[in-house]
């Protein structure tokens, strides 16, 4: 089946088609295709450019086939070739996922919090301050100033300078009875 061709004087080619389908051929050698609320196009450098009218959104596939998704919500994703995915939010955060399950969120603020398989979280300040949890309770701060605080689960402290020189403390824990509101 053929289609019906317009051709413009400023050298633009458009073929309709019966089923709606429509094509369109810029003189920069872009080409634009329409199908079912689905917009394609694409660009002499192999970029190419989907638009979905119905959830209104953009998928564009660079000549290294990264992918980028724009959604309505305005949340924009990037889905790299190594697996590694990040979206921006509306919010201005970043949240990455990478092959191995890593999860890490950039926040607007300059904050940055990673997720790792084994459960781990890891939280980086702006102010340069790191605290990473450890599935097993225990959690490390490390300072600007090189400091490191080492908190275990049963209430043992370790804090170590910079010069290497350390601390060691226990903290006792403290239990309230919720009936009396005594100390035991």
């Amino acid at each position: 089946v053929h289609g019906n061709e317009l051709i413009f004087k400023n050298g633009v080619r458009k073929e309709a088609f019966p089923d709606g389908y429509k094509v369109i051929y810029f003189a920069n050698k872009d080409v634009k295709q329409v199908t079912n609320n689905i917009i394609v196009q694409t660009y002499p450098d192999g970029k190419t450019v989907y638009y979905f009218a119905e959830t209104q959104t953009t998928q564009t596939t660079l000549p290294d086939s990264m992918q980028i998704f724009k959604f309505a919500s305005k949340q924009i994703e990037k889905h790299y070739l190594d697996g590694t995915k990040e979206s921006r939010q509306i919010d201005r955060n970043h949240r990455y996922s990478f092959p191995d399950g890593t999860i890490k969120c950039v926040f607007a603020d300059g904050d940055e919090e990673s997720i790792f398989p084994d459960g781990a979280v890891q939280r980086i300040e702006r102010n340069g301050r790191k605290t990473i949890e450890y599935p097993n309770g225990e959690k490390e701060i490390s300072m600007p100033d090189g400091t490191t605080i080492k908190e275990h689960p049963d209430g043992r402290t370790q804090k170590i300078y910079s010069d290497g020189s350390y601390e060691n403390s226990h903290i006792e824990k403290t239990y309230v009875s919720q009936r009396t509101n005594y100390f035991i």
